[in-house]
């Protein structure tokens, strides 16, 4: 199966809003990062405790997707941010975003620019909610995937072609 890697750079998010502004805590920040929110692809980031609505993280995250699965509007990328609480943690918003967009936008670039960069605007449901959150991505080139066999079985695989 012809495979890419897409390699993802969570570096900050800015002007995110204060949700305990009525406690007049500081805000701890981290983000879970995953293919269309199943739990088997994701990644989450360390809180940020210092940069309270402006969180750095410069979290890298790396999947093997289908070559086609890059070029999906059906398969997105989606970044949820969330604040520590004693109890329970608080959803700030989030990002969802078609591979096939950032494809697109990848694609674009010249050769040797290697990484796209990009500043999405930080969403609750449809609304927009308040914040931006920043990242740079790539995909790097097609690979043929392997699956190995189960341990204790012999790989038998073709000799060079």
């Amino acid at each position: 199966m012809e495979c890419r890697e897409l390699e993802i750079t969570l570096i900050s998010a800015q002007n995110l809003e204060n949700v305990r502004n009525f406690f007049k805590k500081r805000v701890r920040v981290y983000a879970k990062i995953s293919l269309g929110g199943n739990l088997r692809t994701q990644n989450t980031t360390p809180v940020d405790k210092e940069g309270q609505t402006n969180p750095v993280w410069n979290f890298t995250a790396v999947y093997t997707v289908g070559k086609n699965a890059a070029k999906s509007h059906e398969i997105k990328l989606l970044i949820q941010f969330f604040c520590v609480r004693t109890s329970q943690e608080t959803n700030i918003g989030e990002l969802n975003v078609s591979l096939a967009e950032l494809f697109d936008r990848f694609s674009a670039l010249s050769k040797g620019e290697g990484a796209a960069k990009v500043n999405n605007p930080v969403k609750r449901g449809d609304d927009d909610s308040q914040g931006e959150v920043s990242l740079s991505y790539k995909f790097r080139d097609v690979f043929d995937f392997v699956q190995l066999p189960p341990i204790g079985e012999k790989y038998v695989g073709r000799g060079p072609s």
